[in-house]
């Protein structure tokens, strides 16, 4: 009869709305992020083209990323044997520098950006203010971590993006001024 009675308190009690004693404590519903491996598939699914090889060649580390490039106008090395890389070697120089988003894949993305105004057209690789160097962009796409969840992993979303991988010489506009160059 002890045992009916207690049995019956408890059935009472849980449909009253009493607490239940769970086993298990709660654990937090975060998002975890999706494996590196995973999100190197995806992204290379989607980026097969040019920026793709772009991105996986162009290795830049700290050394390189830091060291602040201005116009080389005004003359080329007069040592032959040593040949500067193709993006010092336009008459529309640029240089790179490493864009970072944590919630993008790829985290880290190199985009270029002119180092001069004008183009290095003079005789002697003098600037000219007669033409400007203006970014070449590429479009590609991107994954975006979304604020949503699925099976406890984060998702992401395709996102495309315009991607400046170098500069190129143009006329510039009659009765336009030179544009300031971009600070690095």
């Amino acid at each position: 009869m002890l045992v009916l009675g207690v049995l019956l308190a408890l059935a009472l009690g849980r449909a009253a709305g009493a607490p239940r004693a769970s086993r298990r404590p709660a654990r937090p519903r975060g998002c975890a992020d999706r494996p590196e491996e995973l999100l190197e598939q995806l992204y290379g699914r989607l980026a097969a083209g040019v920026l793709g090889a772009f991105h996986h060649t162009l290795q830049l580390g700290p050394r390189e990323q830091a060291r602040n490039a201005s116009c080389p106008a005004g003359g080329r090395p007069g040592d032959r044997r040593f040949r500067p890389p193709t993006n010092l070697r336009s008459v529309s120089p640029w240089a790179y520098r490493i864009s970072y988003d944590p919630a993008r894949y790829p985290k880290y993305l190199p985009e270029a950006y002119c180092l001069c105004r004008g183009c290095l057209t003079g005789p002697l690789g003098e600037e000219d203010p007669r033409f400007r160097s203006a970014p070449v962009y590429v479009p590609t796409v991107v994954l975006r971590r979304t604020a949503a969840c699925a099976g406890g992993r984060a998702v992401y979303a395709e996102e495309y993006v315009s991607v400046p991988v170098g500069c190129t010489c143009v006329p510039g506009r009659p009765g336009e001024a030179p544009a300031p160059a971009p600070s690095p």
